[in-house]
C-alpha cells in the first residue's frame, strides 16, 4: 500500500469540506500520514512513524497560502503539488516551486494552471479534476418546489458575467431562488447548521427543477457541475473545455447555456419534463458513478504510483 504523507490543512470546517472528504478516502486506500504546520520538512519527517513513499501538498485552499514546507529539494522522497485556484497566490506559488523544486502537480484544471505557469508544461502535470462527495450531494428526495436555483457568488460581474445576467433576467421572477455565496469561512457546528453549506447546501439544490451555474471566465470545471447532478437536479451550464475529457456531455448528463439562450432553454426544461428528468437521472448516475469522492482519490493514488 502506498505511504502517503498528506500536507494540508484541516478543511472539515470551512464553507466546502470536500478535501476534508477526500482525506477520509484516501485514508482508505493508502497508509496516509497527515501534517498540518507549516516548517521544515526534515522536521515532520523525523516525527512519523515511517519513511512516506510520496509527499502531497495541498495549501492553496484557505485564505492564505499554507501550510508551507520548506527543504523538499534536500530530500529523496517525491513531492507533489496540488493546485485549485491557479489564479490565487501566482507569485508566491511560483517562488515555492522554483525554491522547492517541485516537479509534479495534481491541478483542476489545465489550461489555467498552464496560463500561469507556462515553465511548468515540461512537468508532470496531472489533471485532477473537481468532484462530489456523494455522501452529502445525493438525492434526498425531496419535492421540486422551486423552478429554477441559482446559488453562490454573483456580485464579481467580470468574474461571473452569466451569473450576472441570469440574476438581472429572473431576479423579481416567481419560481427563482437566488442566495450569495456564504464567504470563504470556518465555521462553527452551530454557524454550520444555520449556514447554507454542506447538507443544508445539498437538500436546498435538491429542491430545485433546474439549477444554473457556470465555470467563471476561466471556465474552471467547478465543484458545481459535479454536485448539482449528483442532488438529481438539472444542471444548466455551459460547455467547458475540459467536460468533454471526463465524460460530461451536453444534452445527456447536463443542459449547454450561455448568455443569450439560458432562458429559452429554461422554459423549455421548466415545460418538457419527461426530457429535464431523463437528463436529470443521466447526470445523477453519471456523477455518482464515476466522479464521487471515492473515485477521485482512486484516480489520485493512481497518479502517485505512476509517479513513483
Amino acid at each position: 500500500m502506498l505511504k502517503l504523507l498528506l500536507i494540508a490543512a484541516d478543511t472539515s470546517h470551512f464553507t466546502n469540506s470536500n478535501y476534508a472528504a477526500l482525506e477520509q478516502e484516501l485514508a482508505k486506500v493508502t497508509d496516509l500520514m497527515v501534517s498540518r504546520k507549516s516548517g521544515p520538512i526534515k522536521k515532520i519527517l523525523h516525527k512519523l512513524p515511517e519513511k512516506p513513499d510520496f509527499i502531497l501538498i495541498i495549501n492553496d485552499v484557505g485564505k492564505t497560502f499554507a501550510p508551507v514546507v520548506t527543504g523538499l529539494a534536500d530530500i529523496s522522497i517525491p513531492a507533489g503539488l496540488m493546485v485549485n485556484d491557479a489564479h490565487r497566490f501566482v507569485e508566491q506559488r511560483r517562488r515555492y516551486i522554483i525554491r522547492s523544486q517541485i516537479q509534479t502537480f495534481f491541478v483542476i484544471c489545465r489550461h489555467n494552471f498552464y496560463h500561469h505557469y507556462p515553465h511548468q508544461r515540461d512537468n508532470q502535470v496531472f489533471f485532477l479534476p473537481q468532484f462530489a462527495n456523494t455522501s452529502i450531494f445525493k438525492d434526498y428526495d425531496n419535492e421540486k418546489t422551486i423552478d429554477m436555483m441559482m446559488l453562490g457568488e454573483v456580485s464579481l460581474s467580470n468574474i461571473y458575467p452569466l451569473r450576472e445576467k441570469i440574476l438581472q433576467h429572473y431576479k423579481n421572477t416567481p419560481g427563482f431562488f437566488n442566495r450569495p455565496h456564504p464567504g470563504w469561512l470556518e465555521f462553527t457546528n452551530e454557524q454550520a447548521g444555520e449556514a447554507l453549506i454542506g447538507e443544508n447546501y445539498a437538500r436546498a439544490i435538491n429542491q430545485a427543477k433546474l439549477f444554473f451555474a457556470c465555470g467563471s471566465i476561466r471556465q474552471v470545471v467547478t465543484f458545481k457541475y459535479f454536485e448539482v447532478p449528483a442532488c438529481r437536479t438539472l444542471l444548466m451550464a455551459p460547455v467547458l473545455p475540459e467536460l468533454e475529457e471526463i465524460g460530461f456531455i451536453a444534452g445527456k448528463h447536463f443542459v449547454d447555456i450561455n448568455a443569450e439562450n439560458f432562458s429559452e432553454r429554461a422554459a423549455y426544461y421548466l415545460k418538457n419534463s419527461k426530457e429535464r428528468e431523463k437528463i436529470t437521472e443521466a447526470g445523477c448516475r453519471f456523477v455518482h458513478n464515476h466522479h464521487s469522492t471515492a473515485h477521485r482519490a482512486s484516480e489520485l493514488v493512481q497518479q502517485i504510483t505512476s509517479v513513483i
